[in-house]
């Protein structure tokens, strides 16, 4: 399993149009062979921060979730709505093992 843990920090005033964009891109994302968790959260201190939780069964399906038309629609969507750019981590899981999946 493979997980990214990607961090948003959006513009103020534009969070009602970031989060409509980013729940599509989750709809579709969640329905992806090979991702199995795609989650969005907001931060209870910084409402203008957004991080997705997402994991996938390997890397094949991180690169593979790059080439959806609902991405790269999320991508043009959020474009002018980032205060910044996005980070992103990846990490290895060390629990739950695949059989927690």
């Amino acid at each position: 399993m493979i997980v990214r843990i990607v961090t948003v920090r959006v513009k103020r005033g534009s969070e009602a149009a970031f989060e409509a964009a980013t729940v599509d891109n989750h709809r579709g994302s969640v329905r992806e062979p090979g991702v199995l968790r795609f989650d969005v959260l907001k931060d209870a201190d910084d409402p203008g921060t957004y991080y997705l939780y997402e994991a996938y069964v390997d890397d094949d399906a991180t690169r593979a979730h790059k080439e959806t038309a609902h991405y790269n629609t999320w991508r043009a969507a959020v474009a002018d709505l980032l205060d910044g750019d996005r980070t992103s981590v990846a990490c290895s899981v060390v629990a739950p093992g695949r059989e927690g999946w």
